[in-house]
């Protein structure tokens, strides 16, 4: 069996589907494959418990920017998004902290620098000769490139604000993942803060994807679910299509990967087959798995104040005790005093739990994808449940009481569910020689890659951690640009 189309979208996430759309409204044909049951990648939204949702891998993504919010009509399409108020910090000993004026100002200057990253990484728009594509990175600097050489925790500081508030900027740039907060290039994690950005969506994640899935299909995409691709086809430095596991043929003349870099060549090439330099850039690349995540029933809500439950909630941040849990990480221990975020997601959105009772969220970071010791058994689950349980309770009274059930999901869940290598949900570790120009770097700048016709986007490009659907939309626009200039014939209609 053989499909031809125009371009072949691996990932149904929100990248593959914003790209969908828009190669769909310049006349191209794509088809997007997804190898899970329904689309959405981590904007899913599911039924843990009874009347229990939640959203299994994220509660915020990072943010959409506003011109494809209003390109795709997202709004008119369901996706309705709620502010989320400042984030909180609670300690055992009943003292608060909120974020203050100083650090949300340094978020705010933060999002302006991301903003800039995005812009240059969309350049150019219009065709190059191939040649260019071979050219070096530009010389001029990479916005927030100053980061690079500094720590988060230099950065706080020097916004001057009192130790615990300053603690709890760190922790909402670091949350979710393993960061020592004293080291030299962690500043550019307050580019893609953990903490996420874009507010709560009404419904779940799970909206999102509805509505991307919707502004796709109505751009004449055909989006196929259940489907795993097993290879891309090239020939003569060229790709020319996909295979999927099945053994149907998908002919394109261009295929667009949404997946991690590690996934992308690791899956869907024979290493053989990949030049020399490719295959070291790669062997060097880094995932950074290291987040865990708890769904929590509970028979009622936790008794914080109603402005308390609709924000992030830190439990008792402190700057070395991440540099400890960051080191428990990188010895594949699970630390004793892991970084923890909750989200009462109910508090924002009521449909979200049956009436009187509450969904909760708990994000931890500093998990490791591979414990030193063995596999994630069920009583390291356990394990990992009760330090978690404990360290809420020790801010929230009597929280276990009301517990009805719990999901816990680790770094290898993460990974078979979604297909994030090691778990990692930024598709690399941030770090200064993995960020920019240099992710992924191979050989030319992203979103075209050393074979002529296949292209990156997703959480590995350079704009993937930095907002949602940004690195999918500028595949699309080097796609739909090559497409003008000849570069590529276009394959036809994909058949039904």
């Amino acid at each position: 069996m053989s499909l031809r189309c125009d371009v072949a979208i691996i990932g149904g996430g929100a990248d593959g589907l914003a790209a969908a759309a828009l190669l769909g409204q310049s006349g191209l044909k794509a088809i997007v494959l997804e190898r899970n049951v329904r689309v959405g990648g981590r904007c899913t939204t599911r039924e843990f418990h009874p009347g229990f949702r939640a959203s299994p891998f994220a509660d915020e993504i990072a943010p959409i920017p506003a011109v494809l919010h209003w390109a795709l009509d997202l709004s008119r399409r369901g996706a309705i998004f709620v502010p989320a108020r400042a984030a909180t910090a609670l300690w055992p000993d009943g003292s608060r902290a909120e974020r203050l004026a100083e650090e949300g100002r340094l978020f705010d200057q933060a999002r302006a620098k991301a903003s800039e990253v995005r812009e240059r990484a969309g350049k150019p728009k219009a065709p190059v000769p191939w040649y260019a594509w071979l050219a070096a990175q530009p010389d001029d600097p990479w916005p927030a490139a100053e980061w690079k050489a500094r720590s988060v925790s230099d950065v706080v500081w020097a916004a001057g604000t009192d130790p615990r508030a300053a603690a709890l900027a760190i922790a909402c740039a670091t949350a979710s993942r393993a960061v020592d907060p004293f080291q030299s290039g962690s500043a550019l994690h307050l580019l893609a803060p953990g903490s996420g950005g874009s507010g709560i969506v009404m419904g779940g994640l799970g909206t999102l994807a509805t509505s991307l899935e919707a502004a796709a299909r109505s751009a004449g995409a055909d989006i196929r679910c259940g489907l795993e691709v097993g290879e891309v086809r090239h020939r003569r430095g060229r790709a020319a299509g996909v295979s999927l596991a099945d053994g149907t043929e998908i002919e394109a003349a261009a295929v667009l990967s949404t997946l991690d870099l590690r996934r992308t060549f690791a899956a869907l090439f024979k290493w053989s087959a990949l030049p020399k330099d490719v295959t070291a850039r790669l062997a060097a690349y880094r995932m950074s798995g290291a987040t865990a995540r708890i769904l929590f029933a509970l028979s009622s809500a936790p008794q914080l104040a109603p402005h308390i439950l609709r924000a992030p909630i830190f439990i008792a941040p402190d700057a070395e005790t991440f540099r400890v849990a960051h080191s428990a990480w990188s010895q594949s221990l699970i630390p004793e005093i892991p970084p923890i975020q909750l989200r009462c997601v109910s508090a924002c959105d009521p449909s979200l739990a049956p009436i009187g009772a509450a969904t909760l969220t708990a994000t931890v970071g500093c998990i490791p994808y591979k414990l030193f010791d063995g596999p994630w058994a069920h009583e390291k689950r356990e394990a990992l449940l009760n330090t978690v349980l404990k360290a809420i309770d020790a801010v929230i009274a009597n929280f276990s009481q009301t517990v009805l059930a719990a999901d816990v999901l680790v770094p290898p869940d993460i990974e078979h569910q979604i297909g994030c290598s090691e778990g990692d949900l930024d598709g690399g570790e941030i770090a200064p020689d993995q960020m920019f120009g240099a992710r992924p770097g191979l050989r030319i700048a992203p979103p075209r890659t050393f074979l002529r016709g296949l292209y990156l986007a997703g959480r590995s490009t350079p704009t993937g951690p930095l907002a949602t659907c940004a690195a999918g939309t500028i595949a699309a626009r080097a796609i739909i640009a090559d497409f003008a200039g000849r570069r590529m014939k276009r394959a036809g209609r994909a058949d039904d």
